[in-house]
């Protein structure tokens, strides 16, 4: 389950890091198009990967509740395949989906020209300084170099030091100062902030 979750993480990356390219080579009315080509192709991933965890809960439900004097192979199969063609997903509020939007919109807002509102090259530094861009890990109060973001109170640490922090105690808060959450943090609810890593690769300590 861990290496699944990495390799979704990982081509989430690559989406963000394909709209970034795609920003950089077209022209509005090409990049607009695109873009919304893009995100279908990651809202159909989405879909699909709901319908596999939807498929798995249907198949360990018909694991519990098999018996071998009322049932037989044939039955089950049958079974399985009608609950399978009606599964039905939305992947419109997909943690996943929300996610690749808000960096997208970092993206742009980052790279607005003021002028004529068109997209600068990304490269040129974001156009953004650290004073709008918080590099600083809330945790170990020094410059980050992994960042995730907490994708239920937005907030952004050091993936290492957050690792290191969570295996001394598993239920631990947001340490931000001034965050409303209460919940404890969950690594897999943690995902690269590839806005904010851009910006610290562009710009080295």
């Amino acid at each position: 389950m861990a290496q699944a979750s990495q390799m979704i993480e990982t081509l989430d990356d690559c989406f963000v890091k394909t709209a970034n390219n795609i920003m950089k080579h077209y022209v509005e009315e090409e990049r607009k198009k695109i873009l919304g080509e893009l995100r279908d192709v990651l809202k159909e991933s989405c879909n699909q990967s709901a319908r596999m965890i939807a498929a798995n809960e249907i198949r360990e439900q018909q694991e519990l509740a098999f018996d071998p004097e009322t049932k037989n192979v044939e039955d089950i199969l049958t079974e399985y395949k009608e609950a399978i063609s009606n599964i039905q997903v939305d992947s419109s509020e997909y943690s996943r989906l929300l996610e690749y939007d808000r960096q997208i919109k970092e993206l742009v807002e980052a790279n607005k020209d003021a002028s004529n509102n068109e997209l600068d090259v990304i490269d040129s530094d974001l156009r953004v300084t650290s004073q709008e861009r918080n590099v600083i890990d809330p945790i170990t109060k020094t410059r980050m170099v992994d960042p995730v973001r907490n994708a239920v109170c937005g907030h952004v640490y050091d993936k290492g030091s957050l690792i290191a922090m969570l295996q001394k105690n598993k239920n631990t808060r947001c340490p931000a100062v001034g965050c409303t959450s209460t919940d404890y943090i969950d690594l897999n609810q943690c995902r690269t902030d590839i806005v904010i890593k851009m910006y610290l690769e562009k710009n080295p300590a």
